[in-house]
C-alpha cells in the first residue's frame, strides 16, 4: 500500500506560485464524478497542459513520470511531518511508511526479511491452499462475487503469515474503506467520523490479535514483532502500528488489483487466453495491470527547501501531491499509455503503482504474487471468465474500491 497522507484545510502560507501556475482544478476536479470513474482522461490533459500545478489547498500537483523521480527522490522532500497531522490515520506515523531516515530504514529491516523473494515463494504456497479452498466452494454454475474471493485470499493470506486467527475479511474490508475516505481531497465531516470509528475497530481487531499472540505463541510475523518490542528493538507504538498496517491493509490493493484484472479478462478473453495458455506471459500480464490501474492514484510529500520545478517556484513547507496514477500513463515514458499492452519492452513496465524509491511499498513482490496465484488457479479450472451483473466500485481521487464484482467461471 502506498496510502497517501489527507491534504489540510487551510492552503500552505505564502505560497505564490505565480499567474501562470495552473490550478488544479480546471484539469484535475476532484470532485468530478467522471474522474473519480475513470481519471485516465482527465490525467492525460494535466500531463500536456499543466504538468505542475497548484490545487486549492496549496498543494503543489506533480503528474510527469520524470518530476516525480526526480523531486520525489530529494532529500529535502520528505513524509514527515504529513502523518502526524491526519486524525486516525496518524497511528502510521510510527511504522517505516509513515518516517523519514534514520527511522524509515531501521523499522523497514526489521519487517525486511519476512517479505525476501524466498520467504515471498513461501506464502504465496499459502496462497495457493487458500485459493483453492476457495474454488473448491463455488458452485457447478461457477457464480462468484469476485470482489470478495479477492479479499478473502489476500487477508487470510497475511493471516497465516502473522499466524493469527481468519476470519472478518468483509467486515475489516468495509471498515478499511470508510477509513480511506477521509484521505479524498473532496473529504467532510462525515468522512472524517468515519475514519475515526473504522480505525477503533480496525485497531481493536489488531489487540485481539496480539492477546491471542501472547497466549499462543508461535513463529510468524506479528510473534516477531512482538519479540522486537519485548527486546527494546521497537517500541510499543512501533511494533502496533507495524501490525495494524500489515493485518488491516495487507489486502486493499492486492484485492483490487485482482479484481480489476478479473473484470479485464471479462472484457478482453484474449488477454485470459495468453494467460492460461502460456505461463511465460503471466508475470507481464500481472506487470502491466500493476501499472494500468493504480489502486491509490496519489501520494503526498513536504518540502524543506524552496525548489523551481519546471518554471514553478515552491516555497520550502509546501506540500507535494505525486500522481502516481499519472505518471503511470506518461506518454513520454509509455508508448500507448492508454493502452493494456503486456508485450511492452522491459523499460516500459515499470511503473509506480507501489511507490518508487526507499518508500516502495515491502509488500510489492507478496502481492503481485497474490494476484498471479489467484488467476493462475482459476485458469487452471476455468476457460472462461463472464461478467453476471454490474460491477460496483466506490473510488476518490485518492483510492478505488470494488463493492461488488459478480463473476461466472465457465469451464
Amino acid at each position: 500500500m502506498t496510502t497517501s497522507a489527507p491534504q489540510h484545510d487551510i492552503a500552505v502560507a505564502g505560497a505564490d506560485p505565480g499567474p501562470d501556475c495552473p490550478r488544479t482544478e480546471d484539469y484535475l476536479p476532484w470532485q468530478d464524478e467522471q474522474l473519480r470513474v475513470d481519471p485516465y482522461p482527465f490525467y492525460a490533459r494535466a500531463l500536456r497542459e499543466a504538468p505542475v500545478s497548484i490545487d486549492w489547498d496549496g498543494a503543489y500537483v506533480l503528474t510527469k513520470y520524470e518530476d516525480l523521480m526526480h523531486y520525489g527522490r530529494l532529500p529535502s522532500v520528505v513524509i514527515e511531518p504529513e502523518w502526524a497531522e491526519t486524525g486516525a490515520w496518524a497511528i502510521l506515523s510510527d511504522m517505516a511508511l509513515g518516517r523519514d531516515e534514520p527511522d524509515h530504514t531501521r523499522l523497514k529491516r526489521m519487517t525486511g526479511k519476512w517479505l525476501t523473494p524466498k520467504r515471498i515463494k513461501e506464502w504465496l504456497k499459502l496462497t495457493e491452499e487458500i485459493t483453492d479452498e476457495l474454488l473448491d466452494e463455488i458452485g457447478e454454475d461457477g457464480l462468484v462475487d469476485g470482489s470478495d474471493l479477492a479479499v478473502e485470499v489476500a487477508h487470510r493470506t497475511i493471516c497465516r503469515v502473522m499466524q493469527v486467527p481468519e476470519g472478518g475479511a468483509q467486515e475489516l474490508r468495509r471498515e478499511m474503506r470508510n477509513a480511506m475516505f477521509v484521505l479524498s481531497s473532496a473529504r467532510d465531516q462525515s468522512d472524517r467520523d468515519q475514519s475515526v470509528e473504522a480505525h477503533k475497530y480496525m485497531q481493536g481487531r489488531v489487540r485481539e490479535c496480539i492477546e491471542y499472540k501472547r497466549a499462543h505463541p508461535s513463529d510468524g510475523l506479528l510473534d516477531d514483532l512482538l519479540r522486537l518490542q519485548d527486546t527494546g528493538e521497537m517500541s510499543e507504538a512501533e511494533a502496533f502500528a507495524t501490525a495494524v498496517f500489515f493485518y488491516t491493509v495487507g489486502h486493499m490493493d492486492a484485492s483490487y488489483l485482482m479484481c480489476s484484472g478479473l473484470q479485464l479478462f471479462t472484457e478482453r478473453p484474449e488477454i485470459f487466453d495468453a494467460f492460461r495458455s502460456n505461463p511465460d506471459v503471466r508475470d507481464a500480464i500481472v506487470t502491466e495491470l500493476v501499472r494500468y490501474d493504480a489502486p491509490e492514484p496519489v501520494i503526498t510529500r513536504s518540502t524543506t527547501e524552496d525548489l523551481t520545478i519546471r518554471g514553478v517556484h515552491v516555497p520550502a513547507g509546501s506540500r507535494l501531491r505525486l500522481m502516481l496514477g499519472a505518471a503511470n500513463h506518461d506518454p513520454d515514458v509509455y508508448d500507448n499509455p492508454d493502452e493494456f499492452d503486456y508485450t511492452r519492452p522491459p523499460e516500459q513496465s515499470r511503473s509506480m503503482t507501489f511507490s518508487f524509491g526507499t518508500h516502495t511499498c515491502q509488500g510489492k513482490l507478496l502481492a503481485q504474487g497474490e494476484i498471479r496465484v489467484l488467476w493462475e488457479r482459476i485458469a487452471a479450472r476455468y476457460s472462461r471468465i463472464e461478467l453476471a451483473g454490474e460491477p460496483t466500485l466506490k473510488n476518490t481521487d485518492a483510492s478505488r474500491h470494488y463493492y461488488t464484482l459478480p463473476l461466472r467461471l465457465v469451464r
